[in-house]
């Protein structure tokens, strides 16, 4: 039986992290180890979640040294929570911490401010034909809340299409096997751009990709990488090309021409009035 753990990345947002929460807890499938790393909090992230694992969990272990508990489910004893707020040196080196503190079978990053699709796509994962894969991935369902556009971005069956800086992969439409997750942790040389170097590192290493046909997630737009569009940008072109550097035609043919078309894409988002930009958005995003 297929098990997961679902980690939770936040830092200062208590507006969304419940929203979060109940999108992880409330799944249908409760064969779940859900670890929430909080990078020291002090808008009251800390204790929404505090408060919220003590109301529907029994706490099993409490440190005093450093901010962290275990609990188990007063209803679902197999769904469990870890719960770890300290410091940290940014969100990919506390995506790291979640790795370190993961058991079960396979990850996922479903960080605060994004959510399960639907309460039953982890039943419909663990009943899916995953054995024997490395990676299981399908569709994320994009929110755009600038533009009041919400769209469902249909994944590539296949990972070839990697060179298109950040196309159809990201964690939270991701599932990577816990044993690989461990040995491949996030680069933090990257600040923006380190879980699409993740997934290319996946692929080089030649790891086994399955496409489900589900939608996974949904993602809201607005995040790190699209504040900083130009940085997240340049450290994916910088992937590709390391990841590409022997396939001068692929560079040439395929990774600088969409590095423009990705450019001009967020030019037109900044400075274009938001009625064109949202037309053009919708048009450019749906296959």
């Amino acid at each position: 039986m297929s098990s997961f753990s679902i980690v939770t990345i936040v830092y200062n947002d208590v507006k969304h992290i419940k929203e979060t929460m109940d999108s992880v807890v409330n799944q249908s499938y409760k064969n779940i180890e859900y670890i929430l790393i909080d990078g020291g909090s002090s808008d009251g992230t800390k204790e929404e979640i505090y408060n919220y694992i003590s109301s529907c969990a029994t706490i099993t272990q409490e440190e005093e040294n450093h901010f962290y508990l275990e609990a188990t489910h007063k209803l679902y004893p197999t769904l469990t929570f870890k719960f770890l707020s300290e410091k940290d040196k940014g969100i990919y080196d506390a995506m790291n911490k979640g790795i370190a503190l993961t058991t079960k079978e396979w990850i996922n990053f479903m960080n605060c401010g994004d959510g399960f699709y639907s309460l039953d796509v982890l039943q419909k994962i663990a009943e899916s034909k995953i054995e024997g894969y490395d990676i299981v991935y399908g569709d994320l369902n994009i929110v755009y809340p600038d533009y009041n556009v919400e769209i469902i971005k249909k994944t590539s069956h296949t990972p070839k299409k990697l060179y298109t800086l950040f196309y159809d992969f990201g964690h939270p439409n991701c599932f990577v096997k816990t044993s690989i997750h461990k040995e491949n942790l996030f680069d933090l040389n990257y600040k923006l751009a380190a879980d699409y170097e993740l997934i290319y590192r996946l692929y080089k290493q030649n790891r086994k990709f399955a496409f489900l046909d589900i939608t996974i997630s949904t993602f809201v737009s607005g995040g790190a990488s699209d504040q900083r569009a130009k940085e997240s940008l340049l450290e994916a072109l910088k992937i590709a090309k390391f990841y590409n550097r022997h396939s001068p035609w692929t560079l040439l043919g395929k990774i600088y021409p969409f590095y423009i078309y990705a450019v001009t894409k967020k030019i037109i988002k900044k400075f274009f009035p938001k009625n064109l930009s949202r037309n053009i958005l919708c048009l450019v995003r749906q296959k």
